[in-house]
């Protein structure tokens, strides 16, 4: 394992991460998780309602005090895998993306910070029965 001045570190697995909000409020940002040390996987964005219609997600990661966003129209019924790309956060209002292909958080660049934060909104008139879902899968650096 490798060493940082004489000591062994290493990231330690953390179960899923998840906001299971049925049904949400329309605007209200969720929390998924706020940690430390943390080094993000995966994360993945799911909503749906019993009229099948598209409805507007917002997910938002504070990663180190610099914020990343992205904001989409997402089908009913479909997972969306959320990750960060080399472009610009542009004050908070862009550099996440999002792929209905499988595809890992850090699938461009590695995603790891001091202070990480994942929240999910949606933004949408809700539908009947509206399901929204955000899964996280992080490991946490741990010194010993």
């Amino acid at each position: 394992m490798p060493k940082a001045f004489g000591q062994k570190y290493h990231y330690l697995d953390h179960d899923s991460d998840v906001v299971d909000r049925a049904p949400p409020v329309q605007n209200q940002w969720y929390t998924v998780f706020d940690a430390e040390d943390v080094r993000l996987l995966t994360c993945v964005v799911y909503q749906k309602n019993d009229e099948t219609l598209a409805k507007t997600i917002q997910v938002r990661w504070t990663i180190d005090g610099n914020v990343y966003l992205t904001s989409f129209s997402a089908s009913d019924n479909t997972y969306y895998y959320i990750y960060r790309f080399y472009a610009p956060s542009t004050g908070g209002t862009g550099g996440l993306y999002y792929s209905t292909p499988p595809l890992d958080a850090a699938r461009y660049d590695d995603k790891r910070g001091h202070n990480f934060k994942v929240e999910v909104r949606i933004t949408s008139a809700l539908g009947t029965n509206q399901i929204l879902r955000c899964y996280c899968v992080r490991e946490t650096l741990e010194l010993t």
